[in-house]
């Protein structure tokens, strides 16, 4: 219960006893207690009025009492179902017609029970960097390349193939030696023929081991 002593130090003055009340609540529940005004001068009006935030959670019964010695004010407190679980306000008294304004504070509900959120740490994902081929991939992959060609080139095409490099190389080195000689003493070029008969050697070199080696028939 708050106690508050009107004109006693002076006209117009306003004395508190507590500077606070504590109203311990629930949502859903409601608390009344009185404020005693005590008049040690003229009878007057005494206004009564709360901060914003208590809207709803404070109501007085009398809100304009007319004081003349001592008078009861009943205040009903409540908190909604779905209200805030502590709240801290101020309820204003005013005298002479709004010339004099005191105030005392108003705790309502549980603050022990106020949660205050905590917000959690982002997950830090671990980054897994692609790692290079190992040197047991590069291994296996040059055994498997190496069993391919060995079951893709049987002995036989391999001579066959030797056997097509050293008739491109006799052809390359008669090439070279006909152009260095001059074999026609009418003066006649033979380049340019001599260029399209090894074309046409080459060619069909290359179309007979289409034909006949195996890897290149697959």
């Amino acid at each position: 219960m708050q106690q508050i002593h009107i004109n006693r130090l002076g006209v117009n003055s306003i004395e508190f006893d507590i500077p606070s009340v504590e109203v311990s609540l629930s949502p859903g529940g409601e608390q009344s207690f009185e404020i005693v005004i005590i008049n040690y001068g003229s009878p007057t009006h005494v206004n009564f009025s709360i901060s914003e935030n208590l809207d709803g959670y404070v109501t007085f019964l009398d809100d304009n009492p007319y004081v003349t010695h001592e008078e009861y004010v009943p205040v009903v407190v409540r908190i909604p179902h779905e209200g805030r679980v502590f709240s801290s306000g101020t309820i204003f008294v005013t005298m002479g017609y709004g010339s004099k304004t005191e105030s005392f504070g108003i705790n309502i509900g549980q603050k022990d029970n106020i949660r205050i959120p905590v917000e959690e740490e982002p997950k830090i994902e671990p980054v897994h960097n692609p790692s290079p081929p190992s040197s047991a991939s590069k291994t296996k992959w040059s055994m498997d390349f190496g069993q391919f060609l060995k079951k893709s080139i049987t002995p036989n095409d391999m001579k066959l193939v030797i056997l097509l490099f050293f008739l491109i190389g006799f052809l390359f080195g008669a090439y070279y030696v006909i152009s260095s000689v001059n074999l026609n003493p009418a003066g006649f070029s033979t380049s340019f023929y001599t260029s399209l008969a090894i074309a046409i050697l080459l060619t069909l070199l290359f179309v007979y081991m289409l034909t006949k080696l195996p890897v290149f028939r697959k």
